[in-house]
């Protein structure tokens, strides 16, 4: 939390350039969050404009076909809509990343020039994803690889910073990410875990609040323990016409929620990915932005 006496404005310029400790990271966060509210927004809702209309589509098409035996076409349409919320979630986390890089760097920035950044780097940037989650959902489907895929993880946890920000290709951007963490895996895999889950719990606090609030008594009671509860609040079931405007409703704040905690991990890791090179490389005032934002 930022103290009482301390201008926002000030917690960036404070730590720019010097090593930062989580709780450093964290200030930085909120006060980029908070200074550039509209700017971040602005990226916020094309993610949520996309998710929230996807996930009427896929609705209401699955209502629209239930009945008529083409299972395959729905089946087709939703996974249409999962890579391409997909793709939506990646270009909107990749333009609130470089956002989060060039404000901390001292930059101006606007939401036009992000996205055209991730646009000219898309390549690069997908390439490194789709080989980091090759390696690391494929060791998370078993039990036993599940700590061989936290490790790799976290090892190439820089990748997109690398491919954004250093304009690397894809199969460098994990090698880059694997230099940046060699020796401090563990310090790295705490504090990413740390922003991971201060995203979650505020993500679940604000869900669970809006949901009640708007009479959602059921989704956040009702029977069965703490994981039915999560699968409720997080994904809500459409059975027929008569509950398409409640599920619209709980779609709306669960996508709402989302998009305004989106920012918080991408612009996180970034922050850290620059107390890496700081602590490792010496990265200060002296280093070309603009040769490296190219």
């Amino acid at each position: 939390m930022l103290h009482p006496n301390v201008n926002n404005s000030e917690v960036v310029a404070r730590t720019a350039f010097q090593p930062m400790s989580f709780m450093d990271i964290l200030e930085a966060v909120f006060s980029i969050y908070r200074n550039h509210f509209r700017l971040i927004l602005g990226i916020c809702a094309v993610y949520f404009i996309f998710t929230f209309g996807a996930n009427l589509f896929t609705a209401i098409s699955t209502l629209f076909f239930k009945d008529s035996g083409l299972q395959g076409l729905t089946i087709a349409i939703d996974l249409g809509v999962v890579w391409i919320t997909i793709l939506v979630a990646l270009f909107s986390a990749g333009a609130l990343l470089f956002t989060g890089a060039q404000l901390y760097l001292g930059e101006e920035i606007t939401a036009s020039t992000a996205f055209g950044q991730v646009a000219h780097r898309f390549g690069a940037y997908l390439g490194s994803f789709l080989l980091w989650m090759l390696v690391v959902g494929l060791l998370a489907l078993t039990i036993i690889g599940i700590p061989f895929s936290i490790y790799f993880g976290t090892r190439w946890g820089f990748y997109a910073q690398a491919a954004l920000i250093e304009g690397t290709s894809a199969t460098n951007a994990l090698k880059r990410s694997r230099e940046l963490v060699r020796g401090v895996w563990w310090h790295v895999c705490g504090i990413m875990l740390a922003i991971f889950l201060l995203g979650f719990m505020i993500q679940i606090v604000l869900q669970f609040f809006l949901l009640f609030a708007f009479g959602f008594t059921e989704v956040v009671s009702g029977a069965g323990g703490p994981l039915q509860l999560f699968q409720r609040m997080l994904s809500p079931e459409l059975t027929d016409w008569d509950g398409l405007a409640t599920y619209v409703i709980h779609c709306f704040i669960n996508d709402v929620v989302n998009s305004l905690v989106l920012p918080l991990t991408p612009i996180g890791i970034t922050l850290l990915y620059f107390d890496r090179r700081i602590r490792k490389e010496g990265f200060g005032t002296e280093v070309l932005v603009t040769s490296e934002m190219a």
